[in-house]
């Protein structure tokens, strides 16, 4: 996958040599660094599925809910910029069902996102295509100090602040 830019060690890099790939019909990509929908993982053999799985903006996390060990990385599709059903999804996969992989953020990602995407619980962003992951870099760090809480951060900033 191009464009990628993922959290290393607290800190966003772009990465050059991402590994995964979008499985396409038959493929025969490495099942540990393939990308298939929710429909097509559910309906291949155990044995053979793939370690990522798309969730498209619409879809219920109740699909895959029960599989969520399964996956090394989970991509989250946002349609459209406006649309912001995909950063619910992120925060609720993080904080109520705990999950602990990759959480990548796919589709229209541009750069004024990045930080709130951040926020929200995702770990890795692959950037709209023809657009510069490395400027786009410059957007994931955002703002130094947040108001509410996020799943980086579960405390609000009057919790964070010492009173003398």
């Amino acid at each position: 996958m191009n464009n990628v830019i993922s959290l290393m060690d607290g800190e966003a890099k772009v990465d050059l040599n991402d590994p995964w790939q979008w499985a396409q019909e038959h493929d025969s990509i490495d099942p540990t660094h393939r990308i298939e929908d929710v429909t097509t993982w559910l309906n291949t053999p155990v044995a053979l599925r793939a370690q990522g799985v798309l969730i498209q903006q619409e879809e219920e996390l109740d699909l895959v809910a029960p599989y969520l060990e399964s996956f090394k990385l989970m991509a989250l599709e946002f349609k459209d910029f406006k649309d912001g059903r995909a950063y619910s999804l992120a925060y609720l996969l993080r904080t109520r069902l705990h999950f602990k992989g990759d959480l990548r953020a796919v589709g229209d990602v541009l750069r004024d996102q990045l930080s709130l995407m951040r926020q929200c619980g995702f770990s890795s962003f692959a950037i709209k295509q023809g657009k510069d992951p490395f400027d786009a870099l410059k957007g994931i760090k955002g703002l130094s100090v947040t108001y509410s809480s996020s799943v980086n951060n579960p405390s609000p900033l009057f919790k964070r602040v010492r009173r003398y």
